[in-house]
């Protein structure tokens, strides 16, 4: 049952009220005409010659375009597996032929997140994610492989960072949300070969990029696709519905896109499902994952599910989380620590360990059953504007915004350790009314 409904109201007022706004810096004019300089860069090295050279789209326009995408009149609850197949329809047009130079998309406009050059690689700008761990991708994976990824928004949800980064030098995070349209989407690739994923037989979109940073390319193959879309709010329902999908070459097309096989569809946490729901055969009711896929991926530990308790998650995934339940915790942290991503062992009972020369995870009930009141707080349906912590500002369930507001901290922290920045960097009146930096 959802939860989110009794509470809603008060939830917005506590989001707007309890979440306090950042004061303004008083920078000098040099940390200014650096932090733009910072920004237009586009990964943490130089371009490697004769090898493509990753350019970061962050011209972000104000305005969006109107659009009347197929998804919209398809009902995901009702048809998730089709809602899908729109949606990456939408997102694979012109980007394909493009090559995923977002630049030279002619269908519509995708632009990529701010600030996360410093861990984006110069061909492709991939950032490392999650490696797999033993088993997560099939019971021939006996190795932790590596996998990259790069995401991007549609003008939509550019108009967004638009408002974020209005003053290039300095975040303004006060307020922060999607308008409804909003997509994003994701690619994930990965080093696993043939034995370790055989679905992967056949793969033929091959990304060269320097993950080791010595100018020396090596070779990756799409593993995943994330796909997010913000509808617009009810009663019940935030807004924001997440997919994935992965490549299977046994579906024989020669177009690699028409092989990304749907996973699933999440549009919220399940609050209310436990422990005893999932030993008892029943399954959260809000989300869909599909069968083929479930089947797929069964080897994957504790429980043989994609997501906690088989809730909705990608195969490169945490199965300690899921989706939502992941991006939930999007927030600028204002040089705080993140949130942690999964409830601790002392609540849900799973644990790391180790399979030498690997890692998985088992569920340990020796020590008394799930505290599902801990685990709860990690799987809650967010009201729009509500704060995962309700102490940071929400970033609305975009972890790529999260880490490039991350990584400017870091940066402005070593600005600020220069003796003529620390008498500058003074509370100040914010300008325009707004809070900056918040």
């Amino acid at each position: 049952m959802n939860t989110m409904l009794p509470r809603l109201a008060a939830v917005v007022l506590f989001a707007c009220v309890a979440v306090p706004e950042a004061p303004a810096l008083t920078l000098s004019e040099q940390t200014r005409a650096l932090a733009r300089q910072e920004f237009r860069k586009s990964a943490r090295r130089p371009c490697i010659p004769a090898q493509p050279c990753f350019k970061v789209r962050n011209t972000y326009p104000k305005t969006a375009t109107p659009e009347t995408p197929a998804w919209r009149a398809i009902d995901f609850r009702r048809e998730p597996e089709r809602y899908l197949e729109a949606v990456l329809a939408y997102v694979v047009e012109g980007n394909v032929e493009a090559d995923w130079v977002l630049s030279r998309n002619r269908k519509r406009g995708w632009y990529h997140a701010a600030w996360m050059h410093p861990m984006r690689e110069p061909v492709r700008g991939l950032t490392f994610e999650r490696g797999s761990r033993l088993h997560e991708l099939s019971g021939q994976q006996t190795r932790r492989t590596n996998n990259w990824a790069i995401g991007f928004y549609n003008r939509t949800g550019a108009t967004a960072f638009a408002r974020v980064w209005r003053d290039r030098s300095e975040p303004a995070t006060a307020n922060f949300a999607f308008p409804e349209g909003t997509v994003s989407a994701k690619l994930l690739f990965t080093d696993a070969t043939d034995e370790e994923a055989p679905y992967l037989k056949g793969n033929n979109l091959v990304w060269h990029a320097d993950i080791h940073g010595n100018g020396e390319l090596a070779a990756l193959r799409l593993l995943q696709v994330d796909v997010a879309v913000k509808h617009e709010a009810g009663p019940t329902f935030n807004g924001w519905v997440f997919g994935t999908f992965h490549f299977d070459g046994r579906r024989g097309h020669a177009d690699y896109w028409r092989n990304l096989a749907p996973v699933g569809l999440e549009w919220g946490t399940s609050p209310a499902f436990t422990h005893a729901d999932f030993t008892a055969g029943r399954r959260p009711d809000q989300g869909w994952i599909s069968p083929a896929a479930e089947a797929q991926f069964a080897t994957r530990a504790p429980d043989g599910k994609l997501g906690y308790l088989g809730r909705m998650n990608g195969p490169v995934d945490d199965p300690r989380s899921s989706c939502l339940a992941c991006h939930g915790r999007a927030m600028d942290m204002r040089g705080d620590p993140e949130p942690p991503l999964f409830p601790p062992l002392a609540a849900s009972r799973i644990r790391q360990v180790t399979v030498a020369p690997n890692t998985t995870y088992e569920r340990d009930m020796s020590a008394g059953p799930v505290d599902e009141a801990d685990v709860a707080r990690f799987f809650r349906n967010l009201a729009p504007g509500e704060s995962w912590d309700g102490t940071h500002p929400t970033l609305d369930f975009s972890l790529q915004l999260m880490k490039g507001t991350q990584l400017w901290q870091a940066w402005l922290k070593t600005q600020l350790a220069r003796p003529q920045e620390r008498a500058l960097a003074v509370a100040a009146p914010a300008r325009d009314g707004a809070s900056r930096g918040d």
